[in-house]
């Protein structure tokens, strides 16, 4: 079959017509790529600010209620020592320190070496704090000590407390195994 040269002509111009129509909408979709992208890294860089800001307010919060040993901390998992394993808490659990007091309501999973008849209260307690000390780690993370007594045992807590508002605390009383717990800063509501 041959093309009568009215046929090419046509034939060449459609041609054409398409590449064009092919550049063009190649260039659109590129233009449109680019846009998207740079909305997202506006987007993204827009969040990592807000982020920032929230921590940077977090982390006075905390700074504050620490200075002022009056805070709250409260756990939803515990990780009791020698058992490789780790409970979710399903109520609620905390420690607060108010002044030279720590009230600590948290459950006890372990091994009790010597405590009265019927198990005691645990780690369920109102105690006064007779040692307390405030350093950080080499993360910037808050490390809080405390010596705790109350009628049935002696405690050793350590807070590891972050600006972001998590925490770990460890807890070693005198008459019954080691536990872990973590959680949560509660922030006073402004």
């Amino acid at each position: 079959m041959k093309l009568r040269l009215d046929d090419k002509k046509i034939y060449n111009t459609t041609i054409n017509t398409m590449r064009q129509l092919s550049k063009n909408a190649m260039s659109a979709a590129i233009a449109a790529t680019l846009v998207f992208l740079l909305a997202a890294c506006t987007m993204s860089e827009a969040a990592r600010q807000a982020k920032a800001v929230q921590e940077a307010k977090t982390a006075r919060a905390i700074a504050q209620q620490l200075s002022d040993r009056h805070y709250e901390v409260d756990f939803h998992r515990a990780f009791p020592s020698g058992r490789g394993r780790v409970i979710d808490l399903t109520s609620e659990y905390s420690i607060k320190v108010a002044g030279d007091t720590l009230i600590s309501y948290l459950p006890f999973f372990g091994r009790a070496y010597n405590v009265p008849y019927g198990g005691g209260h645990g780690l369920n307690f109102t105690g006064i704090i007779r040692q307390y000390d405030e350093q950080f780690s080499k993360k910037g993370a808050h490390i809080i000590t405390m010596d705790v007594v109350d009628s049935e045992d002696s405690y050793y807590y350590m807070l590891e407390l972050f600006d972001t508002g998590s925490a770990t605390l460890t807890v070693r009383p005198r008459e019954r195994s080691q536990i872990s717990f973590t959680g949560n800063f509660h922030l006073d509501e402004e």
